[in-house]
């Protein structure tokens, strides 16, 4: 699943596992390599990384520049 860390990627996720009928296993989130933060939002990435530890599920990092 994609994943921002923000609020409607978090609302995303909660609906997904209401419906129990998808297991997500991995979490994709873009990271730009100059700044070391989530692309989208500008977010650290260890709140990120926190935040995929809380839920269980695996991060994957996608650098782009």
């Amino acid at each position: 699943m994609a994943w921002s860390g923000g609020k409607d990627s978090s609302l995303a996720l909660y609906h997904i596992l209401l419906l129990g009928q998808f297991d997500p296993t991995v979490l994709i989130t873009t990271i730009n390599e100059e700044y070391d933060r989530v692309s989208m939002h500008g977010v650290r990435r260890e709140l990120v990384q926190a935040q995929a530890d809380s839920l269980g599920v695996s991060l994957e990092w996608v650098r782009v520049p």
